[in-house]
């Protein structure tokens, strides 16, 4: 073999308190975290072979240099709902025929986001 077989990803995410974390994130991700192997770490396993990984208990946290965006089906109906939950979403931005997103962030100045495909999807 002379090429790594890559089969999934993780990211992680830097955040405080854990309480307070773990109940941003579940609002977020509308779910408990999958794993919890440590008291100051947690995943979710977003699609097969994609985890986010939440590492709580920080302290001096510097934001994010990327932007954490999590895929939904309906833009509009998903930015209602997270600002029903108390978050606060920015304006949909559209790149027709391509994606739609909106962007937050946590209260650690993580940035996130979600998005919807709205083009064909490569692959099979």
């Amino acid at each position: 073999m002379t090429e790594m077989s890559v089969r999934g990803l993780t990211v992680a995410v830097h955040a405080g308190d854990r309480e307070e974390a773990l109940a941003f994130y579940c609002a977020l991700i509308g779910r408990d975290p999958d794993l919890g192997p440590d008291p100051d770490f947690y995943e979710w396993e977003i699609s097969p072979g994609a985890w986010l990984q939440l590492a709580t208990g920080r302290v001096d946290i510097k934001p994010s240099s990327f932007r954490l965006r999590l895929q939904v089906d309906d833009i509009d109906a998903s930015v209602a709902i997270l600002a029903k939950k108390g978050f606060e979403p920015g304006v949909v931005k559209r790149l027709p025929g391509l994606v739609a997103f909106a962007n937050l962030t946590d209260p650690w100045g993580n940035p996130l986001g979600v998005y919807q495909d709205m083009g064909v999807v490569p692959g099979p």
